[in-house]
Protein backbone atom coordinates (compact mmCIF):
# COMPACT_ATOMS: atom_id res chain seq x y z
CA UNK A 1 0.00 0.00 0.00
CA UNK A 2 1.39 3.37 -0.99
CA UNK A 3 1.32 6.62 0.95
CA UNK A 4 -1.21 9.27 0.01
CA UNK A 5 -1.69 11.41 -1.96
CA UNK A 6 -0.59 9.48 -5.01
CA UNK A 7 0.58 11.30 -8.11
CA UNK A 8 -2.00 10.63 -10.78
CA UNK A 9 -1.48 11.45 -14.44
CA UNK A 10 -4.15 12.62 -16.88
CA UNK A 11 -5.09 9.07 -17.90
CA UNK A 12 -5.44 7.90 -14.28
CA UNK A 13 -7.73 10.86 -13.58
CA UNK A 14 -9.84 10.09 -16.66
CA UNK A 15 -10.17 6.45 -15.63
CA UNK A 16 -11.16 7.40 -12.09
CA UNK A 17 -13.70 9.98 -13.26
CA UNK A 18 -15.35 7.51 -15.64
CA UNK A 19 -15.42 4.74 -13.04
CA UNK A 20 -16.93 7.07 -10.45
CA UNK A 21 -19.77 7.72 -12.88
CA UNK A 22 -20.20 4.04 -13.81
CA UNK A 23 -18.27 1.38 -11.91
CA UNK A 24 -19.43 -1.31 -14.34
CA UNK A 25 -17.42 0.08 -17.27
CA UNK A 26 -15.04 -2.54 -18.62
CA UNK A 27 -11.42 -1.90 -19.54
CA UNK A 28 -12.54 -2.06 -23.18
CA UNK A 29 -15.26 0.55 -22.63
CA UNK A 30 -12.77 2.82 -20.87
CA UNK A 31 -10.12 2.28 -23.54
CA UNK A 32 -12.62 3.37 -26.21
CA UNK A 33 -13.52 6.49 -24.23
CA UNK A 34 -9.96 7.66 -23.55
CA UNK A 35 -8.27 6.51 -26.75
CA UNK A 36 -5.98 3.76 -25.46
CA UNK A 37 -5.95 0.03 -25.95
CA UNK A 38 -7.57 -2.31 -23.45
CA UNK A 39 -4.42 -3.79 -21.89
CA UNK A 40 -2.82 -0.57 -20.58
CA UNK A 41 -6.19 0.58 -19.23
CA UNK A 42 -6.69 -2.76 -17.45
CA UNK A 43 -3.17 -2.55 -15.98
CA UNK A 44 -3.78 1.01 -14.74
CA UNK A 45 -7.05 -0.02 -13.08
CA UNK A 46 -5.30 -2.92 -11.32
CA UNK A 47 -2.50 -0.54 -10.21
CA UNK A 48 -5.08 1.93 -8.83
CA UNK A 49 -6.77 -0.92 -6.96
CA UNK A 50 -3.44 -2.25 -5.62
CA UNK A 51 -2.43 1.22 -4.40
CA UNK A 52 -5.76 1.64 -2.62
CA UNK A 53 -6.90 4.57 -4.77
CA UNK A 54 -9.87 2.44 -5.84
CA UNK A 55 -11.12 0.96 -2.57
CA UNK A 56 -14.01 -1.16 -3.83
CA UNK A 57 -16.94 -1.37 -6.24
CA UNK A 58 -20.50 -1.16 -4.94
CA UNK A 59 -24.10 -0.96 -6.07
CA UNK A 60 -25.77 2.27 -4.98
CA UNK A 61 -29.32 1.40 -3.93
CA UNK A 62 -32.19 3.87 -4.32
CA UNK A 63 -33.23 4.41 -0.66
CA UNK A 64 -36.90 4.95 -1.53
CA UNK A 65 -37.02 1.55 -3.24
CA UNK A 66 -36.19 -0.17 0.05
CA UNK A 67 -38.17 2.16 2.31
CA UNK A 68 -35.21 3.99 3.85
CA UNK A 69 -35.57 7.46 2.40
CA UNK A 70 -35.77 9.48 5.63
CA UNK A 71 -32.35 10.91 6.50
CA UNK A 72 -31.48 12.40 9.88
CA UNK A 73 -28.14 13.92 10.80
CA UNK A 74 -27.53 13.26 14.47
CA UNK A 75 -24.99 15.28 16.45
CA UNK A 76 -23.70 13.42 19.49
CA UNK A 77 -21.70 14.67 22.46
CA UNK A 78 -19.85 12.33 24.80
CA UNK A 79 -19.98 12.56 28.56
CA UNK A 80 -16.43 11.21 29.00
CA UNK A 81 -13.47 11.02 26.62
CA UNK A 82 -11.23 8.79 28.75
CA UNK A 83 -9.27 5.77 27.60
CA UNK A 84 -11.61 3.12 26.28
CA UNK A 85 -14.75 5.28 26.58
CA UNK A 86 -14.44 6.75 23.08
CA UNK A 87 -13.62 3.37 21.53
CA UNK A 88 -16.61 1.69 23.22
CA UNK A 89 -18.91 4.46 22.00
CA UNK A 90 -17.56 4.19 18.45
CA UNK A 91 -18.06 0.43 18.40
CA UNK A 92 -21.61 0.70 19.77
CA UNK A 93 -22.65 3.38 17.27
CA UNK A 94 -20.89 1.71 14.34
CA UNK A 95 -22.81 -1.50 15.06
CA UNK A 96 -26.17 0.25 14.51
CA UNK A 97 -27.37 -0.62 10.99
CA UNK A 98 -29.33 2.63 10.73
CA UNK A 99 -26.08 4.60 10.99
CA UNK A 100 -24.76 4.72 7.42
CA UNK A 101 -22.01 7.30 8.03
CA UNK A 102 -20.19 8.44 11.16
CA UNK A 103 -17.81 11.37 11.55
CA UNK A 104 -15.66 12.71 14.37
CA UNK A 105 -16.22 16.48 14.23
CA UNK A 106 -14.85 19.66 15.72
CA UNK A 107 -16.96 22.35 17.33
CA UNK A 108 -19.97 22.03 19.58
CA UNK A 109 -20.51 18.29 19.02
CA UNK A 110 -18.12 15.35 19.11
CA UNK A 111 -19.64 13.19 16.39
CA UNK A 112 -22.10 13.40 13.52
CA UNK A 113 -23.98 10.33 12.32
CA UNK A 114 -26.01 10.05 9.15
CA UNK A 115 -29.00 7.85 9.87
CA UNK A 116 -31.39 6.27 7.34
CA UNK A 117 -34.80 5.03 8.45
CA UNK A 118 -38.28 4.51 7.03
CA UNK A 119 -40.16 7.19 8.99
CA UNK A 120 -40.26 9.33 12.12
CA UNK A 121 -41.69 6.46 14.18
CA UNK A 122 -38.75 4.23 13.26
CA UNK A 123 -36.36 7.07 14.12
CA UNK A 124 -38.00 7.54 17.53
CA UNK A 125 -37.57 3.82 18.23
CA UNK A 126 -33.96 4.02 17.05
CA UNK A 127 -33.27 6.86 19.50
CA UNK A 128 -35.04 5.30 22.47
CA UNK A 129 -34.20 1.62 21.99
CA UNK A 130 -30.70 1.87 20.54
CA UNK A 131 -28.96 5.22 21.00
CA UNK A 132 -30.54 5.75 24.42
CA UNK A 133 -28.96 2.52 25.65
CA UNK A 134 -25.42 3.52 24.66
CA UNK A 135 -23.37 4.55 27.68
CA UNK A 136 -21.50 7.81 27.62
CA UNK A 137 -23.87 9.79 25.37
CA UNK A 138 -24.33 13.19 26.97
CA UNK A 139 -26.35 15.02 24.31
CA UNK A 140 -28.19 14.23 21.07
CA UNK A 141 -29.32 16.84 18.52
CA UNK A 142 -31.24 15.65 15.46
CA UNK A 143 -31.56 17.38 12.10
CA UNK A 144 -34.18 15.80 9.84
CA UNK A 145 -33.56 16.21 6.11
CA UNK A 146 -36.62 17.69 4.43
CA UNK A 147 -35.25 17.58 0.89
CA UNK A 148 -32.02 16.23 -0.57
CA UNK A 149 -30.75 18.90 -2.94
CA UNK A 150 -27.42 17.39 -3.95
CA UNK A 151 -25.89 13.99 -3.38
CA UNK A 152 -22.79 12.51 -4.92
CA UNK A 153 -20.40 9.69 -4.20
CA UNK A 154 -17.88 11.18 -6.63
CA UNK A 155 -14.60 12.54 -5.26
CA UNK A 156 -13.45 15.57 -7.31
CA UNK A 157 -10.01 14.91 -8.80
Amino acid sequence: MSTFPINLDKVDVEILNYLQEDGKLTAKNLADKIGLTQTPVYERIRKLERLGVIKKYVAIVAPESVGKDLVIFVNLTLREHGVGKREKFLQDVSDLQEVVELYHTSGLYDFMAKVRVEDVHEYRNFLVEKVGKIDNVKDIVSHMVLEELKHSTKIPI
